[in-house]
């Protein structure tokens, strides 16, 4: 059995926040991606690139109920940006995707990051993963990684045979 080591979770809202708290409970670190802000302070290097990524950092932590067990786990969560971060997507052993339900937005996504998943697919030939057939009409061919959305899957575990 492959055991995760590190996981990425790509959106950093409501879901994708809860979803890092909760690797993180487990004490698997984690790499939250979300947008770069459209303002001017993004422009420049640094912290402000990673506002909305840090901000959904935020509110997990500031959840009621909690999201973390014990505060300090929050640690364990790193976040980025889809701009500046995706080239670390070579280093998780799961991807997940909770980005909002726009299909343009996930293609934007995925074209930004096919190049490094390139890469990560030619270094890594060895390993294999599966992925769920509902997301091969929004991602197509992918590495052998696995890219997973939570709701995509319950949908698929309970839809009618």
């Amino acid at each position: 059995m492959k055991r995760i080591h590190r996981v990425a979770i790509l959106g950093a809202g409501t879901m994708g926040a809860r979803i890092a708290a909760h690797f993180a409970n487990a004490g698997v670190p984690s790499l939250l991606l979300d947008i770069v802000p459209t303002n001017r302070d993004s422009r420049r290097d640094g912290p402000a690139r990673n506002k909305i990524a840090a901000a959904g950092l935020d509110g997990a932590r500031k959840s009621k109920p909690a999201a973390f067990f014990e505060a300090s786990l929050s640690r364990l969560v790193t976040v980025g940006n889809f701009d500046d971060d995706l080239k670390k997507l070579a280093d998780v052993d799961w991807i997940i995707e909770a980005i909002v339900e726009n299909l343009d937005i996930k293609r934007s996504l995925l074209r930004k990051w096919r190049p490094s998943a390139a890469r990560h697919h030619r270094h890594h030939q060895h390993q294999r993963a599966s992925r769920g057939k509902n997301l091969r009409g929004i991602f197509g061919r992918l590495p052998p990684l696995l890219v997973w959305h939570p709701l995509l899957q319950s949908a698929a575990l309970h839809a009618p045979a």
